[in-house]
């Protein structure tokens, strides 16, 4: 066979192939054999029909792709391995150059290449996070706020009650093939004050006054800069019911309200515990987002190529996912698709760029581990399994079952390769890592705390 290669852009590799004569004759004329032995021609036995009867029933063209769907990938494969070739995944038949002689064109997708440049010189500052008493302010007026009482009156809506309502929203012009009911809740509660704006901006001074019992009509111009462009200057009647109202009486701050809320001595430690509390939570937010800085810089410092097959894959893999999602709210994909008034190939575009970049992603920190020498021992993926089902004590060994297998801890290597690699980059650009780790090294996974009752509303 004669081959000649041509590298084309993204990884991918042009094959042209020409194939002698006299093996494509061959491999027609066992396709002949074997198609006369799977259908019956008058006049002959299986298999024993003339090469020229078979070609007068079936056809020249038909014995051609019938032989070309196996002879085409025999010959890809020996292409592939006289041009000693790494592909990515399959190629593809593009064209037939030419039927006499046979000349196949292929495009084979090569393994992706990544250039990390001078990673070890990527500095990024970093900041250590402080809680400041503007925020543990905060944190404790939230606290506050979660022990009000809350008894039903039977008196007007004031500022600080709880009102329960029936709220229903049409638009007077809907546009044309849209449904003018914009809002429809029956029951909901909402906490009035100065500042509330939901779900209708301006909603309070409609609520102040009512008593259960009474209803209330208002209109509402959405304004030009209104978060939903669908409403924008258009024009809604709004129709209140009021079901309930509820007075809501917040406590002073006391040792005894600091004690019972939870385990503390008095207010002065529940201040320091939450501080703590905070300090950690902010720690670990602001080290996440060191984190992403550093994984964003040195995607922007690499040279990345991969062939469009994985791209494409990777775009498969978003779709799948959003998929699973929707499934969680009983709608499918198409139903999706309606919705949003979107084909599949537009749902594929806008998804596209988002597959890039977390296929970028993926495809540096795969060579960070490589140039780094980074592994995961079967001991820290016994340990990790250990610290997931310890909390569960009574189930854990159930628990474990799903994770202590083939497929579970595979994952768990992934995951942990995936953290050891981060804490290797951000360890980078802190300057933390003056030569690259021995590849026995291991770094114990810390545990993620628990957030404490304090930061909930």
């Amino acid at each position: 066979m004669k081959i000649e290669a041509e590298e084309l852009e993204d990884r991918e590799v042009q094959l042209t192939v020409e194939v002698p004569s006299e093996r494509l004759q061959s491999a027609m004329r066992t396709t002949a054999r074997r198609l006369s032995h799977e259908t019956k021609i008058p006049g002959f036995r299986p298999g024993k029909a003339p090469y020229n009867i078979v070609v007068q029933k079936f056809g020249e063209e038909v014995l051609f792709q019938e032989t070309l769907d196996d002879l085409g990938q025999e010959i890809y494969r020996q292409a592939l391995d006289q041009s000693e070739l790494e592909p990515y995944g399959p190629g593809s038949l593009n064209e037939i150059v030419s039927r006499d002689p046979l000349v196949l064109r292929y495009t084979v997708p090569l393994l992706p290449e990544v250039d990390l440049g001078k990673y070890r010189e990527l500095r990024l500052p970093y900041e250590e996070p402080e809680v400041s008493d503007e925020t543990l302010e905060e944190a404790m007026e939230r606290l506050r706020q979660s022990r009000a009482l809350i008894e039903p009156v039977d008196r007007p809506v004031q500022l600080s009650d709880v009102v329960v309502i029936d709220i229903q929203g049409e638009l007077r012009e809907p546009p044309e093939g849209e449904n003018a009911v914009i809002l429809d809740n029956k029951g909901i509660e909402i906490l009035v004050t100065e500042d509330t704006d939901w779900p209708v901006p301006g909603i309070v001074e409609h609520l102040l006054g009512l008593e259960i019992g009474s209803e209330h009509k208002f209109e509402y111009t959405f304004p030009e800069d209104y978060p939903s462009e669908d409403l924008r200057n258009l024009i809604a009647d709004f129709h209140i019911k009021c079901l309930e109202v509820k007075s809501r009486f917040v406590p002073e701050w006391t040792d005894d309200l600091a004690r019972n809320i939870g385990e503390y001595d008095d207010l002065l430690d529940l201040r320091l515990k939450l501080r703590e509390n905070l300090q950690e939570r902010t720690q670990q937010e602001a080290e996440a987002e060191y984190a992403q800085q550093v994984i964003e810089a040195s995607v922007e410092g690499a040279t990345i190529q991969f062939p469009p097959l994985m791209l494409q894959e990777e775009t498969n893999e978003l779709i799948a996912e959003l998929e699973q999602s929707l499934q969680g709210q009983n709608l499918s994909l198409e139903d999706y698709l309606n919705i949003e008034k979107k084909s599949e190939e537009e749902l594929r575009t806008e998804l596209e760029p988002r597959a890039r970049k977390r296929l970028s992603r993926a495809l540096v920190l795969g060579k960070l581990v490589e140039l780094e020498e980074i592994e995961v021992s079967e001991e820290e993926v016994t340990s990790e399994i250990d610290r997931i089902v310890a909390p569960f004590k009574e189930h854990s060994e159930e628990l474990r079952k799903s994770f202590d297998n083939p497929l579970g801890r595979r994952r768990l290597t992934l995951d942990l390769l995936t953290n050891k690699t981060i804490k290797r980059m951000v360890a980078i650009a802190r300057g933390e890592a003056d030569k690259p780790p021995e590849p026995t090294e291991t770094t114990e996974e810390e545990p993620t705390p628990e957030e404490d009752h304090l930061e909930k509303e």
